[in-house]
């Protein structure tokens, strides 16, 4: 009985470090875009963020011109996510950008 309890405690905190250890790589990014005029243009955007390196999850609005980045911060940051949106040709408005943890 004492065993079961101690591979259940031990479970536990391999589990309860692993959540702590992926929240804290996660951020997300929130950057106006400027010139986007449709939903090609978007795709455009999006396509292209989603192969950097470290982007998890992208969502792009010609609408409300902006989009919305997951990222891992150990492996890239918002002036790289913008450096990408200004390659294909749209421009990354830098004091728009909301970072979130």
């Amino acid at each position: 009985m004492k065993k079961k309890r101690i591979a259940l405690m031990i479970c536990a905190l391999v589990l309860a470090l692993g959540s702590v250890a992926a929240s804290a790589d996660g951020a997300t990014a929130t950057i106006r875009v400027e010139g986007m005029h449709c939903a090609s243009c978007a795709s455009s955007i999006e396509k292209k963020l989603k192969a950097t390196e470290g982007v998890e999850e992208v969502r792009v609005s010609y609408d409300r011109k902006e989009a919305w980045v997951k990222y891992d911060d150990q492996k890239t940051s918002v002036a790289k996510l913008r450096e990408a949106i200004n390659s294909t040709g749209f421009k990354a408005v830098e004091e728009k950008a909301e970072l979130r943890n």
